[in-house]
């Protein structure tokens, strides 16, 4: 009997890298999660590609494919790197207002620099607009290069794979939190309602910004079944901004596979989980 295919999840926290792998046999079954640590920051290395970091990256990543024969790999793209903006349907139905609304968006940049794709939302007279920039994802395709089929995933996505796994369609909120970022979603009945993300200096700054991003985007202080958070951060955004949550969540760090409906041979590991918990369910169909 042939063995199943294994699937490599991914994930950039500063300067670790977070990997999970799983095969298809086994949907809610992973087979090892892990952390590589690097003397340098991952994203800047990725996003100039350094000639003196990018191409040992690029050589990690390598041989975790080749290690765990792997023939699917699915990679978190920062969120840093994307542009989302939610704008009415008719926007992408009309191409004037389509080209309209980019050049706003990203004034500065050429129009064949740059890849924008559209998500459906629970709200169907709008969209969600992502537009990345053609030459990070030209870094990507090296670093992913080799006999696999590569993915990538943003951010808000993490909750879609999420509900797949827990079957849990009712509302909740997701917050990831790493080095200087939150990227926040909000999921109603089994639908992406919204996203955005808050880039900050000092992790006390996040009331004063969560309130000020909440000013225009309401949902921000809405009502939630479930708050999940996670990320390396995730114990003090949680300890910074738990009182700004409605009262009536539940707060959930993905700290252990229990809470994130998996299951593995590892029960302890030398990391904290919830930096993991994006990776892991990248692995996972």
């Amino acid at each position: 009997m042939p063995e199943p295919d294994a699937r490599l999840g991914v994930a950039f926290d500063a300067n670790k890298l977070c990997y999970a792998v799983s095969a298809s046999a086994k949907p809610a079954f992973v087979e090892r999660i892990g952390q590589i640590d690097f003397n340098f920051d991952l994203i800047d290395s990725l996003t100039r590609r350094d000639p003196d970091t990018f191409p040992g990256l690029c050589d990690t990543v390598g041989k975790l494919i080749r290690e765990e024969d792997v023939t699917e790999i699915s990679v978190l793209y920062p969120p840093q790197l994307e542009c989302w903006s939610i704008v009415p349907k008719s926007v992408s139905d009309q191409e004037d207002e389509r080209q309209a609304h980019l050049n706003i968006l990203m004034q500065g940049t050429e129009m064949k620099r740059i890849a924008p794709d559209w998500h459906a939302i629970s709200n169907r007279d709008f969209k969600l607009l992502k537009v990345r920039k053609k030459q990070h994802l030209e870094s990507f395709s090296f670093l992913v290069n080799g006999p696999v089929n590569g993915n990538l995933y943003s951010d808000f996505q993490i909750g879609e794979k999420w509900m797949g796994i827990s079957h849990f369609h009712g509302s909740f909120m997701t917050v990831s939190c790493s080095k200087g970022i939150l990227s926040i979603a909000s999921f109603l009945l089994g639908k992406l309602r919204a996203a955005t993300y808050i880039t900050f200096n000092d992790i006390s700054d996040l009331p004063y910004l969560w309130l000020q991003h909440a000013s225009h985007l309401h949902w921000l202080l809405g009502m939630h079944e479930q708050v999940l958070v996670y990320g390396g951060e995730a114990g003090s955004v949680t300890e910074e901004l738990q009182a700004y949550w409605d009262d009536a969540s539940e707060i959930i760090v993905m700290d252990s596979l229990e809470k994130m409906g998996l299951s593995a041979e590892e029960e302890t590991f030398s990391f904290p989980l919830e930096r993991a918990f994006p990776a892991t369910l990248l692995s996972v169909y």
